[in-house]
């Protein structure tokens, strides 16, 4: 996914690779860091614009490494939506997904790149999602008449039309300097507002005097969607819930890495008679399950509660096939929400119904 530092006149901030590290030594220097499971982002506001730099720990050398960034703008416009499907290309960078949503009730599809990704516990058909929304317009028309309230996706673009609820003019800057202006528009679609972001020269020169509440806006935009918002602004939340569903991409997708921020310095984690401790040997166990159960043909998980014994309600997860169950994965967390204990049992005493 490209920056759209266009979208903001700021082209020359990256016009060079030389240029675009400096921009990113920056945002790790001075932005906010908001922590995810495989890595950290660092957000860094420009003004009204916003660059978001993907690092993540080099396993080898211990040292953090730049793996890319984004953009995105200052908003207030949030989207309560639903996943459709995760349609990530080759173009998508590690710690990014780009998403196809839709609102519950309405008719549109919107094809959305996540910022800051990495800070949900996973991403499945089907999750609800709440993104703050922005948009970079390729081509945009501001008319009068009525809006018929289009959103549809493309392959990695969307065509939507709205209403312009409030224009404004959009600032960047360094520091004391002035940079650039912009035209910032939030403009109100059929799946929610979102703030478009562009340089003026886009708009026809007969259209501008239409740049105003009450236009209708045509646009073919690509859409940022931040994930890091509500509960998530200050990157992962920990919790058994979570946990859980942290742990469950694992046995999905693999990525053992991405267990790390979850475990204590004190945490075990036990499979059958085979208990190890602390993070490193505990990760290690874990990859070792993950195989085994691949290779034993496991590779179902759900997730369930304890119906029986001093646990009843518990959250756990059910390991196995199309046609049973034959592990169960239970964690012990403390008052953070941080794991202490992983243990993954075939205890015939264990009591559990799967949740779905």
């Amino acid at each position: 996914m490209a920056a759209r530092l266009d979208s903001f006149g700021l082209t020359e901030l990256a016009a060079r690779p030389e240029d675009a590290f400096r921009l990113a030594g920056l945002a790790m220097a001075e932005g906010r860091r908001v922590p995810g499971y495989g890595g950290d982002y660092y957000c860094y506001w420009i003004g009204d614009a916003s660059a978001v730099v993907r690092t993540r720990l080099d396993p080898e050398s211990g040292e953090e490494e730049l793996l890319g960034m984004d953009t995105h703008a200052r908003t207030g416009c949030q989207w309560s939506c639903r996943m459709v499907k995760d349609v990530s290309g080759k173009d998508t960078g590690p710690l990014s997904r780009r998403v196809l949503v839709r609102r519950e009730g309405c008719g549109g599809l919107a094809v959305v790149d996540l910022v800051c990704a990495d800070v949900l516990p996973d991403l499945r058909e089907g999750d609800a999602l709440r993104l703050g929304m922005a948009g970079f317009p390729l081509r945009i028309s501001y008319d009068g008449g009525e809006s018929s309230g289009v959103v549809e996706a493309q392959e990695d673009t969307v065509l939507l039309q709205g209403v312009v609820k409030d224009a404004r003019v959009g600032e960047t800057y360094l520091g004391m300097e002035p940079l650039t202006k912009f035209v910032s528009v939030t403009v109100s679609t059929q799946m929610g507002d979102v703030e478009l972001c562009h340089p003026l020269e886009l708009v026809a020169e007969e259209q501008r005097d239409r740049v105003k509440p009450g236009a209708v806006v045509s646009s073919l935009c690509v859409l940022s969607g931040d994930c890091a918002v509500g509960e998530y602004a200050g990157g992962i939340v920990f919790g058994e819930e979570n946990d859980l569903a942290v742990l469950r991409a694992f046995f999905r997708d693999g990525g053992v890495q991405r267990l790390r921020p979850l475990l204590r310095s004190d945490c075990a984690c036990t499979f059958l008679e085979n208990r190890q401790e602390g993070p490193e040997n505990a990760l290690s166990l874990l990859a070792v399950v993950r195989e085994e159960l691949a290779e034993a043909a496991l590779t179902v998980c759900r997730r369930g509660r304890l119906t029986g014994g001093g646990m009843r309600g518990k959250g756990c997860l059910l390991l196995g096939n199309g046609e049973g169950f034959a592990f169960l994965c239970l964690l012990e967390t403390d008052s953070l929400g941080r794991v202490r204990e992983i243990t993954i049992t075939n205890d015939p005493q264990c009591e559990f119904e799967p949740d779905e």
